[in-house]
């Protein structure tokens, strides 16, 4: 397996650890206005239909893609430092998912852990490669 084909499926394991993270800390909020969730296929369906949820789908998106591009042919470290740049696009930039990311970031420590590990990835693919021989 290749340096780049690593990396991303680094990265991908990464987003999907603050994902599932994101996913429990949205299911307790949910379960302070509903209820009790009843089992996993329950939260799948909130997470796929309900808008207490849909926040968190351009990051469910964003996991798949890094899936599928670290199972592509050919991989080369330009595709993570782009996939690396996306995903930082999106934990800072994307007003819609950005808004609700910081009030989790704030109130929920294992949030907190997965978003340090995500953004040590990131700094990582945009830190330049360093010079062998000198």
């Amino acid at each position: 397996m290749n340096d780049a084909r690593a990396a991303l499926r680094e990265l991908a394991a990464a987003l999907r650890a603050l994902h599932h993270r994101l996913l429990l800390a949205t299911q307790k909020s949910f379960e302070k206005l509903h209820g009790r969730v009843d089992g996993p296929g329950a939260l799948l369906q909130l997470a796929v239909h309900d808008p207490l949820f849909a926040w968190l789908r351009p990051l469910s998106r964003t996991v798949a893609l890094l899936d599928e591009l670290a199972d592509a042919e050919q991989v080369g470290s330009p595709d993570f430092a782009r996939a690396a740049a996306e995903v930082a696009e999106l934990v800072d930039e994307n007003s819609e998912f950005r808004a609700a990311y910081l009030v989790y970031l704030q109130s929920e420590p294992d949030v907190v852990i997965a978003h340090a590990d995500l953004r040590k990835l990131i700094a990582r693919a945009a830190s330049p490669a360093p010079v062998v021989g000198r």
